[in-house]
């Protein structure tokens, strides 16, 4: 049994149709890729980039329903806005399903703090005082 290492790389630019054309091609790799690129490089248009994401929450692949709830997530930050009401109800939806419950949670934390920092924050400190043993100085 080998030994294989995993690096980190940014993969490159895309837009919403490019992340459909590489779904389309059902190859895995290249179209996870284009999901994170087209999310995380902020090139095109926001909405369009959403309701991509929100569809593919739906998607028959797993990975691609995670990794939409991920991008979702990035949009927030990337962009500094969304459609909140729309793409929370979403998430919450999608935190039904355990294969994608952890990416759901980790994009609605994304979702607060990026476009709510001061309520984030306020809720971090609050966290911190009712329950001081769960963090570390």
């Amino acid at each position: 049994m080998g030994h294989h290492h995993h690096t980190f790389h940014n993969p490159p630019s895309a837009t919403p149709s490019e992340v459909r054309a590489a779904l389309a091609r059902a190859d895995p790799g290249p179209a996870l890729d284009a999901m994170v690129g087209c999310a995380l490089y902020g090139d095109g248009d926001w909405k369009e980039a959403q309701e991509l994401y929100l569809e593919l929450l739906d998607h028959d692949d797993h990975q691609v329903q995670a990794l939409a709830a991920t991008c979702l997530g990035h949009l927030a930050r990337v962009y500094g806005r969304l459609d909140e009401r729309q793409v929370v109800a979403a998430l919450r939806r999608a935190r039904t399903r355990l294969h994608v419950r952890g990416n759901a949670a980790d994009a609605l934390d994304d979702i607060e703090v990026f476009l709510h920092p001061r309520r984030a924050r306020w809720r971090g400190r609050l966290w911190r005082l009712i329950r001081p043993w769960t963090w570390t100085v």
